[in-house]
């Protein structure tokens, strides 16, 4: 190759070939393709996916179950609780009054009624030896 100037007037062949070849412009269209929401809906993709689709279905259906059932669980266990509470008050407090209503003045008190009454004189302690236990 020289540096000469090109004579414009008689292009040579390899100017005609440029020339007459088109030029390629970007080829955005595959990329537009790609985000074509009527390729996307198209019969095929649709009935093809379509046991995709029922999954993810089933799997909110179920998370939604699931989520209720913890809810109620939660509401459940908060009321468990809350009767626990109440009956360890109750059963502190019937242990509290049984314990008073059994002490001896007490009961001394209530069978004065029935013409009961305390013993006055100590308890004897009966012992047995084993000849005593023998039958004969």
């Amino acid at each position: 190759m020289t540096n000469e100037f090109k004579n414009q007037e008689a292009p040579s062949d390899e100017n005609s070939e440029q020339e007459v070849a088109p030029k390629k412009t970007k080829q955005v269209k595959p990329f537009l393709r790609f985000f074509s929401i009527r390729n996307i809906f198209s019969k095929d993709n649709v009935t093809g996916s379509l046991p995709f689709v029922f999954f993810l279905g089933l799997l909110a259906v179920m998370y939604i179950a699931n989520s209720y059932n913890a809810d109620k669980l939660v509401r459940q266990i908060d009321h468990t609780q809350k009767e626990l509470k109440e009956f360890v008050s109750e059963y502190g407090s019937t242990k509290r009054m049984l314990q008073d209503s059994s002490m001896r003045t007490i009961v001394s008190n209530k069978v004065a009624s029935m013409g009961l009454c305390d013993s006055v004189t100590t308890q004897k302690q009966i012992v047995l030896t084993k000849n005593d236990l023998a039958i004969k």
